[in-house]
């Protein structure tokens, strides 16, 4: 079985590779990505405490994402 650590690594770094290549690295959108790369491993792999994990990060990013678009918006209502 694969460890946590390393799996987590993993997923880290494909995370990071498909971020860069779409030019989002930062934000709730990478957050997002990662939370739905660790879902997808931990349910590979049988781990259901990876897969909550990622399911979480992708709901904070989404919220993340939500308030970065209020504060645009905001912001042009303003300008």
């Amino acid at each position: 079985m694969t460890s946590r650590p390393l799996l987590l690594a993993a997923c880290a770094a494909v995370a990071g590779l498909s971020l860069a290549a779409c030019g989002d690295t930062s934000g709730g959108q990478a957050q997002q990505t990662g939370g739905e790369i660790k879902e997808a491993a931990g349910g590979l792999v049988g781990d259901e405490s990876l897969e909550r994990e990622g399911q979480k990060d992708q709901v904070v990013g989404g919220v993340k994402e939500t308030v970065d678009d209020a504060k645009d918006a905001v912001k042009d209502a303003t300008n």
